[in-house]
């Protein structure tokens, strides 16, 4: 009797366990929402049309794009932070509601850390120094050395606070042991105009943001700052390239909600990576400024400890505080 009832207890616990691994295994067993927590348009809006029309070729349920747009992102990633963990709800967003809102704002709806699972990196892009043709500098060391001079009266401008481009600024300037004001703009264009009039004297903005305008000599472009070249500047030296061990990049993750099993992630993300290597999509990243990158749900884990841990100091250093 003992011997039958450890027979039936055990195969309950075996068609139990196989169940849990069915559930997993059968990702998506509905329709998918990719909350994306930018209006329609934007970079990560497009990158997840890419892809997610991809998977939903692949696995033959339905992928719906929802635009969430609203307090840099934390609308949408609350969305997720709060919805069921069984990986049918996911977001696509760029570092702001992933890991560095956590180091900027006094108080979030949610925490990224234990409230969102990491699924895969999928895009970066690296920014451009540019200079205004009013500044002496000529490369990435000279540019440094005017910024600790105050006699040079430079300013650099950003997209808004807490951007890359605003860190990736303070940074440089912080190496310098100079001081250098910040100011903020709506966007790239007005940046660009500004730097042309020599309002302002520097910025780090994305590749296709600069490059027309540096090809036509009405500004300049210093360095990449990123691992590598960009193609659309190509005879562009990156700083690590001039000396200065640097090479942050924008970059755009998935995640889903915390606590969803860990073999439903690995699926997602399995997905994902076969529509990251559609030659197509390679080629409309491109056009956007973006390079393909697949990370899995480990290693886009530590990368995101690694984007907390090179940020913290910056924004501790620099104050950078939002409301």
């Amino acid at each position: 009797m003992k011997k039958n009832l450890l027979a039936i207890v055990g195969a309950a616990l075996a068609a139990t366990l196989a169940c849990g691994a069915a559930s997993a295994a059968d990702w998506p067993q509905k329709p998918v929402r990719v909350i994306v927590p930018y209006a329609a348009g934007s970079t990560p809006d497009g990158i997840a049309r890419l892809i997610f029309d991809r998977v939903q070729k692949r696995v033959g349920q339905p992928m719906v794009i929802e635009n969430r747009p609203g307090a840099a992102g934390m609308i949408g990633a609350d969305a997720v932070a709060k919805s069921a963990p069984d990986g049918h709800t996911l977001l696509l967003a760029p570092s702001g509601p992933l890991v560095t809102n956590a180091l900027l704002y006094k108080k979030m709806s949610y925490d990224p850390v234990k409230d969102l699972a990491p699924v895969a990196l999928v895009a970066e892009t690296p920014s451009i120094l540019v200079a205004s043709n009013a500044t002496a500098a000529r490369d990435a060391k000279e540019l440094v050395a005017a910024m600790a001079d105050r006699n040079q009266k430079l300013a650099y401008a950003s997209p808004g606070n807490g951007t890359l481009g605003h860190l990736s600024m303070a940074y440089l300037v912080a190496t310098s042991g100079g001081e250098v004001p910040h100011a903020a703009y709506p966007g790239s264009p007005q940046i660009v105009t500004a730097l042309i009039a020599n309002d302002v004297q520097m910025a780090s903005l994305p590749p296709l943001a600069v490059a027309p305008f540096v090809q036509s000599g009405r500004i300049k472009a210093i360095a990449v700052v990123g691992p590598r070249r960009s193609q659309a500047l190509p005879g562009v030296p990156t700083l690590k390239e001039q000396g200065i061990d640097f090479e942050p990049v924008g970059w755009f993750g998935v995640a889903t909600r915390g606590g969803t099993p860990a073999q439903t992630v690995e699926h997602i993300h399995a997905a994902i990576a076969e529509a990251l290597k559609d030659p197509e999509l390679a080629r409309a990243y491109a056009a956007q400024g973006l390079e393909v990158v697949d990370r899995g749900p480990a290693d886009f884990a530590a990368y995101m400890r690694r984007e907390l841990a090179q940020w913290k100091p910056v924004i501790e250093r620099n104050r950078i505080v939002l409301e």
